[in-house]
C-alpha cells in the first residue's frame, strides 16, 4: 500500500471560518461552574505551555469533579509524560467512564515513549489486571495496539480473542491493526481476523483493514477463496481495503480477477482508486484486458480515478516497444492527454500523463524545453521532476538551469529531478559532484523550502560528503523557528548522517530549542554521531515561541462552530469542535475573522482516497501563519470527512489543514482533529490541486 506523509509539505488544512464578532461569552451560572471553568483553563494553560511538572496537573487527575478529571487525564494524551503512567493507570478504573476512556487514550499515546521493558511491564498490567476492572475495556484493547510488543499481542489474543463469544470484536481487530502498523503481527492474529470473513456479507471492514495492514501472510493466502467473495460486499470500506490486501498478496489468479472487476466497474470511486493501485503490483504487459482497463481509467468521469490510472500505468510493465494493439492504444491515448493540443484536459491530467510517459520511455517530457511557452507553473514543476527519469542529455542542462528559477516551486522540483537523475546514473561521479555543488549553493537561499529540500538531498547516500558539514552548519545558524522548522529538521538529519564531530556543539545548542521537533531531531543526530542517548538532555519544559491564551475569546465560542467553506467546486458545511482542540479551533477562527487569512488560498495537495489539503499562504505546502500551535490530540479518530491539522512533527501545527476522504486510522492520535464535514462531501471529493477557497462563513 502506498504510504503518504502528513508533514506540512505534503499536508493540508482548510480555510475555515469567520465567527461573528457579536459572539459574547455567557457568564457562569453557578459557583460550581466557575470553579470548573477555572480548573479547566488551568489544565489548558499547562497543556499549551507544556509545563506539567509542578504538581498542579497531577493533582487535578484526582479532582472530585469528573469533568475536570477527564480534561486533566486527556491532557496527558498530548503531553505524553511517562512519569504519570501510574496515575493514568489508576484513572482507568474511575467510576466515570469518560475519565477511564481518557486514561486509556493517554496510556496508548504515552506507552510509545517507554523502553521495551517498560512497554512489556505496562501491557502485562493492563491486559491481565486492568482489563477486567476498567469500565472501558474496548477502548483499552484498541489503545494497547499503539505501543504493545509481540508478547502483548499474544497475551491480548489469549485474554480477549480466544474467549467465546468475543463481544464487540471490532476493537480487537483495530488493536491488531495498530500492532501491524508498527510491524508487530502473528499467525494467531491473522487466524483471529479470518474468523470474521464468513459469511462474507457479515464481514466488518475493520477485519479487512487489519488484514491489509498485516499484508502478505501465508495464513491469509490460505483464505484467498473466501476473501475474493468480499468483492461483492455491500460496504465500500470492505471493498477498498480488500483491494489493498489483494494487491499485497500478489495472487495473479482469481484474486487478480476480483481486482480487475473492482477497478473497472465498482460504483465507488475510492474502490476503483485502490484497485488500480493494487493492480500496479503486477506485471500486465501481456494482458490486453488489464491494459484496456487502465486505458478506460484514463478517461474515467472521476478525476481521482483518471489520475490514479495514469500514475500507476508505468508500474504494469508496458513498454514503448509493445506491439500489441492494447499497448499501442494505451500509449497513444496517454500521449494525446500529455500533448493536450486541444486544451481539453486539466493541467493535472496533462502533468500525470507526461510524467507517466517519461517513466515508460525515458524521453524528455513534452514542452519542458520551451520555457517561453505558457506552461502552467505546477505542470512545469511536474515535468522537471519527471526529467530525472529521462535519458536525454538535455534533461541535465534543463534541471541545473531550473535551480536558478525565481519560483521556489520550480527550484524544489528541479532538486527532486536532479536527485532522481543521480540515483539512476549512480556511476556518473561527475554528475554527482555537480549536483552536490548545486545543493550546497542552494543552502544559501532565503527560501526555507528550497533550503530544506537541498539539505535533505545532501543526505542522500550518493551525495553524503564531509565537505557539506560547514555549509550545513552555516545554513542552520541562519534558520529560525517557527519559520524554518522543516529546514532545520532536514539540516540536522543530514548532519547526523555525516557523523562529523564538528556538528556536535551546534547540535547540542539545538537540544535547547523551544521547538520540540527540532530538539528531538538534534538528539537523534547526536546519537548517530556519538552513539550516546541525548534525549534526557532535552529540557522537560520548553516555553512556546508564541502563545495565545485568550480565554475570553475561547469562552465566547459556541460548543460547536458551524461554518460554510465556500470553494471553487461548491460549498462544504463543517462543524468545528472547540472541545477537541480549543486553541487550534480558536486560531482558525481568529485567522478567518480577524485576518481573512484563508480567502483565496489554494488546495495545494490532493491524494486520491486519502486527503485534500490546503490553508497554506505560499500554496506549495511549506507555508503557515507565522507561528506554531501545540498539538492537541484527542480520542476522535479520522473517518470520512474528519478535518485535521497538518504538521512537521509534534507541536508544529499552523494554518494548514486536511480533510480525510475515507477512514485513516493510522492518523489517529498523531494529528490534531478540529472537526468534521457535515454536508458537502461530494464537493470535497471533487476538489483538485489549485482549486480555491473563496471564503469561510459562519452559519
Amino acid at each position: 500500500m502506498l504510504q503518504f506523509s502528513l508533514a506540512r509539505r505534503s499536508l493540508f488544512f482548510i480555510s475555515l471560518l469567520a465567527v461573528a464578532p457579536s459572539l459574547t461569552a455567557l457568564p457562569p451560572q453557578s459557583a460550581e461552574e466557575r470553579v470548573r471553568r477555572d480548573k479547566t483553563e488551568t489544565i489548558l494553560r499547562i497543556q499549551d505551555l507544556r509545563t506539567p511538572h509542578d504538581g498542579t496537573l497531577t493533582a487535578l487527575l484526582g479532582d472530585p469533579d469528573p469533568i475536570v478529571r477527564r480534561r486533566a487525564t486527556l491532557a496527558y494524551g498530548s503531553l505524553q509524560d511517562t512519569s504519570v503512567i501510574g496515575l493514568l493507570t489508576r484513572n482507568l478504573e474511575d467510576q466515570d467512564s469518560a475519565v477511564a476512556g481518557a486514561a486509556a487514550f493517554a496510556l496508548g499515546q504515552t506507552g510509545t515513549l517507554l523502553s521495551e521493558r517498560g512497554r512489556e511491564e505496562l501491557e502485562h498490567d493492563l491486559i491481565w489486571q486492568r482489563l477486567g476492572s476498567t469500565p472501558v475495556p474496548k477502548v483499552l484493547i484498541e489503545e494497547i495496539g499503539k505501543f504493545g510488543t509481540s508478547a502483548g499481542l499474544e497475551d491480548l489474543l489469549i485474554r480477549v480473542g480466544d474467549v467465546q463469544p468475543v463481544h464487540d470484536p471490532e476493537q480487537m481487530m483495530m488493536s491488531i491493526a495498530r500492532f501491524a502498523i508498527r510491524g508487530v503481527t502473528s499467525d494467531h492474529a491473522v487466524q483471529f481476523l479470518l474468523r470474521y470473513i464468513e459469511p462474507a456479507e457479515g464481514t466488518p471492514w475493520q477485519a479487512i483493514y487489519a488484514l491489509q495492514r498485516i499484508g502478505d501472510h501465508p495464513v491469509t493466502r490460505g483464505a484467498l477463496e473466501q476473501l475474493r467473495l468480499l468483492g461483492n460486499h455491500v460496504d465500500p470500506l470492505v471493498r477498498m481495503n480488500l483491494a489493498v490486501l489483494l494487491g499485497k498478496l500478489h495472487d495473479e489468479g482469481e484474486a487478480a480477477e476480483v481486482l480487475q472487476r473492482l477497478a473497472d466497474h465498482d460504483e465507488d470511486w475510492r474502490v476503483r482508486v485502490n484497485a488500480l493501485r493494487a493492480l500496479g503490483s503486477f506485471s500486465w504487459k501481456d494482458n490486453p484486458e488489464v491494459i484496456s482497463i487502465f486505458t478506460r481509467g484514463f478517461f474515467d468521469s472521476n478525476q481521482h480515478v483518471a489520475l490514479t490510472s495514469l500514475s500507476v500505468f508505468p508500474q504494469i510493465d508496458v513498454q514503448t516497444r509493445d506491439t500489441s494493439s492494447a499497448g499501442r492504444n494505451a500509449l497513444s491515448e496517454m500521449w494525446y492527454i500529455a500533448k493536450n493540443s486541444s486544451g481539453g484536459f486539466s493541467w493535472q491530467m496533462q502533468a500525470e500523463a507526461a510524467s507517466a510517459l517519461v517513466r515508460i520511455s525515458h524521453d524528455l517530457p513534452l514542452a519542458i524545453d520551451d520555457p517561453s511557452s505558457k506552461v502552467h507553473v505546477r505542470l512545469r514543476a511536474r515535468l522537471l521532476q519527471a526529467a530525472g527519469e529521462c535519458d536525454d542529455g538535455r534533461a541535465r542542462m534543463i534541471l541545473f538551469q531550473a535551480t536558478s528559477e525565481d519560483d521556489p516551486i520550480l527550484q524544489t522540483a528541479s532538486i527532486d529531478g536532479l536527485l532522481s537523475l543521480v540515483r539512476r546514473q549512480a556511476s556518473d561521479h561527475k554528475l554527482a559532484d555537480s549536483v552536490f555543488d548545486a545543493l550546497v549553493g542552494l543552502l544559501e537561499t532565503d527560501d526555507s523550502a528550497v533550503r530544506a529540500v537541498a539539505a535533505d538531498g545532501l543526505g542522500d547516500s550518493l551525495l553524503l560528503r564531509p565537505a557539506a558539514v560547514s555549509p550545513l552548519l552555516q545554513a542552520l545558524s541562519m534558520c529560525r523557528s517557527p519559520y524554518d522548522t522543516e529546514a532545520m529538521q532536514g539540516i540536522i538529519a543530514t548532519l547526523g548522517k555525516l557523523r562529523d564531530s564538528r556538528a556536535v556543539q551546534p547540535l547540542m545548542k539545538q537540544l535547547e530549542s523551544p521547538d520540540a521537533s527540532v530538539a528531538t531531531a538534534a538528539a537523534e543526530a547526536l546519537q548517530m554521531i556519538s552513539g550516546a542517548d541525548f534525549r534526557s538532555r532535552i529540557p522537560r519544559r520548553s516555553a512556546p515561541l508564541t502563545t495565545d491564551l485568550d480565554f475570553d475569546f475561547l469562552r465566547a465560542l459556541p460548543s460547536v462552530v458551524h461554518v460554510r467553506l465556500e470553494t471553487s467546486r461548491g460549498n462544504v458545511l463543517i462543524d468545528l469542535q472547540p472541545d477537541l482542540a480549543p486553541f487550534t479551533v480558536m486560531s482558525i477562527v481568529k485567522l478567518s475573522q480577524q485576518r481573512g487569512f484563508y480567502r483565496g488560498l489554494l488546495f495545494h495537495r490532493v491524494v486520491p482516497n486519502f486527503v485534500v489539503q490546503g490553508g497554506d499562504p505560499r500554496g506549495d505546502g511549506w507555508g503557515g501563519p507565522g507561528y506554531e500551535l501545540r498539538s492537541e490530540f484527542s480520542m476522535t479518530g479520522f473517518t470520512t470527512g474528519t478535518v485535521g491539522m497538518a504538521s512537521a512533527g509534534k507541536d508544529t501545527e499552523g494554518s494548514q489543514f486536511f480533510i480525510a476522504l475515507s477512514p485513516q486510522p493510522h492518523l489517529d492520535g498523531r494529528y490534531t482533529v478540529v472537526g468534521s464535514v457535515i454536508d458537502g462531501m461530494d464537493v470535497v471529493n471533487a476538489l483538485q490541486v489549485e482549486d480555491r477557497i473563496y471564503d469561510i462563513v459562519t452559519q
